[in-house]
């Protein structure tokens, strides 16, 4: 049986480089979002919908395929333990040191706060003072972009939690699942999982009350658990990418003619023919180790922690100076994306301490080892 995915980390590590655009975008459209641009440009909406279609879904998979190689490798105990190690410290930084200079510049961009940063961590973020933030629409403290770790920290020990109540009740069976399953059952559960969110409960991140929210989410995560190992599943998957390229094609054109409900039908049909399409040509494409991925798949935590807070700094610094809007655009996207790698690598990476509070392994074996050692997608 195949044990190593690196195809996977791949997608990991290009999923989570898409979502630094896919949030300069926001910047730009009509949606929601914490900092938005003076222009605002409706047409690219289709694009980024495109994109937000499957790009959480993926990492939900993919995280619930890593949870169950590390769930076999380490026991249901230790597995938990180390979600709780490496998941718990990362939020805590990034809620109480991380995004208070994201919420400050908010607020003296959209409601023209003149208090100084320091009084402002002081006396309103660090005591949850709602006063001010709460007609913005935000809260004192919070996780924001952070919820995903939430989400997932949450859902990996509760399937820690059930492995182990399933073992010590002497319950053996394996997780498999016929591939067929595999492949038609999660593009049901999402066209549910989206008539539910659109028609009942609206995702809120807030962990509570989000039962959309879980419906959609801890469904991709139960399925990487099931499909981590179903090797005959994967080998489907790339054997009829294109076949999956193509469905995925004809359904995000039926997407964008189409409104509620049935936009989020067919929403999530092609938010599942996308991520097989995307399984499938990168098993076939990038099923392999590299020192780039090694060094990248540890990097990505630390710059999902780092992105949002740097672009919208960025933002407000930059959007006064009236650039081209396409300039404008790739600057806020190179100073997101170089400016979270640099901080990964002079004062992250290096350093014990920063390396246990972003969430990173201690280093135990030389950098150049390969990705084979430190990729969480497989076992050794």
């Amino acid at each position: 049986m195949e044990t190593r995915k690196y195809f996977l980390d791949w997608l990991r590590v290009l999923a989570f480089a898409a979502l630094i655009l896919f949030h300069v975008g926001m910047l730009y459209v009509s949606w929601r979002y914490p900092l938005k641009s003076p222009r605002l440009y409706p047409g690219i909406e289709p694009w980024m919908n495109a994109l937000s279609a499957w790009r959480l879904a993926l990492l939900f998979l993919i995280s619930g395929v890593a949870s169950r190689f590390l769930i076999d490798k380490l026991g249901p105990g230790a597995f938990a333990r180390d979600r709780l190690r490496r998941l718990l410290p990362v939020s805590l930084i990034g809620m109480f040191v991380v995004i208070p200079p994201q919420t400050y510049v908010v607020l003296v961009s959209r409601s023209g706060l003149r208090m100084d940063f320091p009084t402002f961590c002081w006396t309103q973020y660090l005591r949850a003072d709602q006063t001010l933030v709460r007609p913005l629409g935000i809260s004192n403290p919070t996780w924001a972009h952070l919820w995903f770790l939430v989400y997932l920290l949450d859902y990996a020990l509760a399937a820690a939690g059930v492995i182990w109540a399933a073992r010590r009740l002497g319950i053996r069976r394996s997780l498999a699942v016929p591939p067929w399953l595999l492949i038609f059952g999660p593009p049901i559960w999402l066209v549910a999982a989206n008539l539910l969110i659109l028609t009942k409960a609206p995702i809120t991140q807030a962990l509570v009350n989000d039962w959309g929210g879980h419906m959609k989410w801890l469904g991709l995560f139960i399925t990487g658990l099931l499909a981590a190992r179903q090797d005959r599943f994967w080998t489907l998957v790339e054997a009829h990418r294109g076949k999956a390229l193509a469905t995925a094609a004809v359904l995000l054109a039926i997407q964008s003619r189409v409104n509620d409900p049935l936009w989020s039908a067919v929403s999530g049909l092609y938010a599942w023919a996308a991520i097989c399409a995307l399984c499938g040509f990168a098993k076939a494409k990038l099923n392999r180790p590299s020192p780039w991925l090694s060094h990248l798949n540890e990097a990505v935590l630390p710059i999902y922690v780092l992105h949002q807070p740097i672009l919208l700094i960025s933002a407000f610094f930059l959007f006064p100076l009236r650039l081209a809007t396409p300039v404008e655009a790739l600057l806020l996207a190179a100073a997101t994306g170089l400016g979270s790698f640099a901080i990964y690598e002079m004062l992250i990476r290096p350093f014990a301490v920063s390396r246990f509070l972003f969430g990173l392994k201690q280093k135990t074996v030389p950098a150049s080892r390969t990705v084979k050692e430190v990729s969480p997608i497989g076992q050794k």
